[in-house]
């Protein structure tokens, strides 16, 4: 989730996941094929479906039945130990999917509808709130820092903050890119697969001239020519196998942008909220902000920039001519 969250406890080694029906994964006389379920839930997105995960096996760690009086208690009971209302809604929804994806009718009733309403209302002050932005500027100056240390891991730390802030680049995206994802040539970089495209028909988004110079330093000293773009380095400086995971990615932007001087709470999350605060102070419009960010919808890259767009609005513009 955009806001990291733990929505419950991890899973417990070996534990069925909370997804699968009991007598699921028997032999059955379609021998290898796995069962249609796997399908659906193939439809949502890796990390979502871990999060779904979390929050069911809260709630049947829990007790309480899954019907709507035992949902809406399961909420009280969440409201009761100060979580968040995104914390009950996340344990709503994974519920409903559940229900859609072994085919009965959903536990979630007017019960636990009013409950959840009831949660948002008095917990709207909940959680942990919006992550601080990196902008343009303090992303420009978190790569440069990073290169300017001169090490192996510094260089790849610089492409890693410039790629994700020039395509607004989800943790996820980053980890999952390839050498042959980015075009030098052309300035581009393709997103093969996102969380608002599982279908994968995939997506290119320019990339500046300095960060193409940084990648193209990434693969110069990593000697990469094939395979993952991004990849652990080895405190002494030499590159280890394998693909650089969501955890480690995280910690590069979080630290670096930090380095550069970014206040409040700095995450995974923070190039893709300034990238969308930067595009509003430069004057981009909502529908631009979408389009750049690949969300579904203009709501959250304006959630993001409430202050710059304001400060672009009509009262500042007609009133004060800003």
């Amino acid at each position: 989730m955009d806001n990291g969250e733990r929505w419950a406890r991890p899973a417990t080694p070996g534990r069925r996941s909370p997804l699968e029906k009991p007598d699921e994964g028997r032999p059955t006389r379609f021998g290898p094929f796995r069962a249609a379920s796997d399908l659906v839930r193939a439809s949502i997105a890796e990390n979502t479906r871990r999060a779904y995960e979390a929050a069911l096996r809260g709630f049947e760690d829990s007790g309480y039945p899954e019907t709507d009086a035992g949902v809406a208690a399961y909420l009280t009971g969440l409201f009761e130990k100060g979580r968040s209302a995104a914390c009950a809604s996340m344990a709503v929804a994974a519920l409903r999917f559940r229900a859609r994806l072994h085919g009965r009718s959903s536990p979630v009733g007017p019960s636990t509808l009013r409950a959840l309403a009831g949660f948002r209302r008095l917990g709207s002050e909940r959680g942990r709130g919006q992550v601080a932005g990196v902008r343009w500027e303090e992303a420009d100056l978190a790569a440069s820092l990073a290169e300017g240390t001169g090490t192996l891991g510094g260089v790849r730390d610089a492409a890693i903050v410039a790629v994700a802030s020039d395509a607004l680049l989800r943790v996820s995206e980053v980890a999952a890119l390839d050498v042959a994802d980015v075009d030098l040539g052309e300035q581009t970089v393709r997103i093969r697969r996102s969380k608002t495209d599982q279908e994968g028909l995939g997506v290119v988004q320019f990339l500046g001239a300095p960060t193409v110079e940084r990648i193209r330093a990434w693969l110069a000293r990593a000697g990469l020519e094939e395979g993952a773009l991004f990849r652990p380095v080895y405190k002494g400086g030499r590159l280890r196998p394998g693909r650089l995971t969501d955890r480690s990615i995280r910690g590069v932007i979080a630290r670096w942008g930090k380095a550069a001087g970014a206040e409040g709470r700095v995450s995974g999350h923070s190039l893709r909220v300034g990238g969308a605060q930067s595009l509003a102070s430069a004057g981009a419009s909502l529908v631009e902000m979408q389009l750049a960010g690949r969300w579904r919808s203009p709501a959250m890259p304006g959630r993001y920039a409430q202050g710059q767009i304001a400060k672009q609005g009509a009262v500042a513009r007609l009133r004060y001519g800003r």
